[in-house]
């Protein structure tokens, strides 16, 4: 089944957030002027619903992410805990899965990839179903995210020595139509691949 966090999870960020305990050290540098993130200062709270899936049911949970702000330039950043990706309501956990389960098996299409044991999660509230095209858009989303951490580490020889291993990752022919939907397959699953690696580069840049 693919992974989803879980309330539990989010609710003990949701108390770190509430104790103050949330700091801007795990952030990159300022894009703007390089200043050193443990310079940043708390700028606002947003509140943000996150959606996970329990047994089929796709529940909504509320939780707070800090912003905050350089002193130096004024740019802003989002702190985002590990089940959050930016622009997204799903958890981390389950894009990453679903997107997984869709570029790893040969047989699954866009519509299988939506299914756990056949059935499809649905809203709590309003039984609207997981859709296939969410799942086609989560693809593209970390085949993004490969593109932006690529750059992040482009001089680290080690990041090409990552690329060359998992170069062999294959794409059906019948999984995309274009050469450009074939690298943005390839490109999904070796972020995926690559997600602990590439960890501490998955800043508020991407944002």
């Amino acid at each position: 089944m693919p992974q989803s966090e879980t309330i539990e999870e989010i609710k003990t960020y949701q108390a770190k957030v509430e104790n103050n305990k949330i700091t801007p050290e795990a952030l990159s540098s300022c894009v703007r002027c390089n200043l050193e993130s443990k310079f940043f200062r708390i700028h606002a709270y947003r509140e943000r619903r996150f959606l996970i899936i329990v047994e089929l049911l796709i529940q909504a949970v509320m939780c707070t992410l800090v912003r905050f702000r350089c002193p130096d330039c004024g740019k802003t950043f989002t702190y985002y805990p590990d089940f959050a990706i930016p622009r997204k309501h799903y958890t981390r956990q389950a894009v990453e899965s679903f997107s997984m389960s869709y570029v790893e098996d040969d047989q699954k299409t866009y519509k299988k990839a939506a299914a756990i044991d056949e059935a499809v999660p649905e809203r709590q509230d309003s039984s609207q179903a997981l859709s296939p095209s969410t799942i086609h858009r989560w693809v593209s989303t970390l085949a993004g995210f490969f593109i932006a951490c690529q750059k992040e580490v482009a001089k680290k020889k080690f990041s090409q020595r990552f690329c060359f291993r998992h170069s062999r990752l294959t794409i059906p022919g019948k999984k995309y139509r274009t050469v450009k939907r074939r690298a943005c397959l390839l490109r999904c699953g070796l972020f995926i691949k690559a997600v602990s690696f590439y960890k501490h580069q998955f800043s508020p840049s991407l944002e």
